[in-house]
């Protein structure tokens, strides 16, 4: 029976049947700090986001869930709401929980989060962005690489000036670096440049349609909008269609994270699609693989990136 609930893998899926109809009956739950003491395993893995209301972390943490469970490991998750204190505290809490490994949405941290982090001694997976220098082992994609991608689309297409709508950047480096790849090519391709041609704003609908009427209304001459998320995109090329202006024929719009809708929204939405429920797999795998022994074959995955290139630009 502790076989059975401590390493569910190694037993026949006849015997974990048994097992758990057996827990079941009783009402039997495993004291797991008891456990830890002797086995030095809580088989819990912390995980921290940045957020818990954007629908793109779910598949990452799909994914993550997916292949921990599989092993007889769970995920504990925790939302830093962007703010570095706010991740030290989660990292503390996890470490002071004994988890087995911890993986984080950002490659940026506090002093005091690697410091704990080294001392803990456990692996960990930075996600959502690369870095040369990782704590430890690091599973994402380059942030700016697929907004130039995005850009250099647009300017494939005629644009010369092209507005951005993107989130704040205060203690959000990947939002840093779309914006940043944003500027970079305004300046290299000698595009229309004005400071009210790129706005910040909240991840919603409503600010992005917000936003769009802003900057059309200061920029009528502005042929597309890079949003540099999949909600603010949405939200402009809906408050285009309640107003009768003509997409892609007035303005293009390109969002960035393909997170399902706007594939299926009229005309459908151009955006970059990044593998995320893949980046929680591998975060999942390489935490595992240390923690059983087996060698890492890289510690820097990169998973890559692609231009969905659809009807609204």
């Amino acid at each position: 029976m502790s076989r059975a609930l401590r390493e569910p893998a190694k037993v026949s899926p006849q015997a974990r049947a048994r097992v758990a109809a057996a827990v079941a009956a009783v009402g039997y739950v495993p004291d797991l700090v008891a456990s830890s003491l002797t086995s030095r395993r809580t088989r819990l893995v912390g995980l921290v986001v940045p957020t818990i209301t954007a629908s793109i972390y779910a598949s990452t943490v799909a994914g993550l869930s997916q292949v921990l469970r599989a092993r007889g490991f769970e995920a504990l998750i925790g939302d830093s709401g962007y703010g570095p204190e706010d991740e030290e505290k989660l990292v503390a809490a996890f470490i002071g929980r004994r988890a087995d490994g911890i993986v984080l949405s950002s490659v940026e941290h506090s002093d005091a989060t690697r410091q704990m982090l080294a001392r803990a001694r456990v692996p960990v997976v930075e996600t959502g962005n690369l870095t040369r220098k990782p704590i430890d082992m690091v599973v994402g994609f380059s942030n700016y690489d697929a907004a130039r991608a995005m850009m250099a689309h647009l300017m494939a297409r005629g644009h010369r000036t092209i507005a951005f709508l993107g989130a704040s950047l205060r203690g959000n480096p990947q939002a840093a670096d779309r914006r940043r790849a944003y500027d970079d090519a305004v300046v290299a391709h000698r595009l229309a440049r004005a400071p009210t041609l790129a706005v910040e704003c909240a991840s919603d609908l409503d600010a992005g349609g917000t936003a769009l009427l802003q900057i059309v209304e200061r920029h009528p001459r502005c042929t597309a909008v890079f949003a540099a998320s999949e909600v603010r995109a949405t939200g402009a090329l809906l408050t285009c269609l309640r107003r009768g202006v003509r997409v892609p024929d007035c303005i293009a719009i390109a969002g960035f994270n393909d997170a399902g809708l706007g594939a299926h929204l009229v005309p459908a939405l151009t955006t970059v699609r990044v593998p995320r429920e893949e980046i929680g797999r591998r975060a999942a795998e390489m935490i595992l693989d240390r923690l059983e022994g087996r060698r890492i074959g890289k510690k820097t995955v990169d998973v890559g990136f692609e231009i969905m290139v659809r009807e609204s630009a």
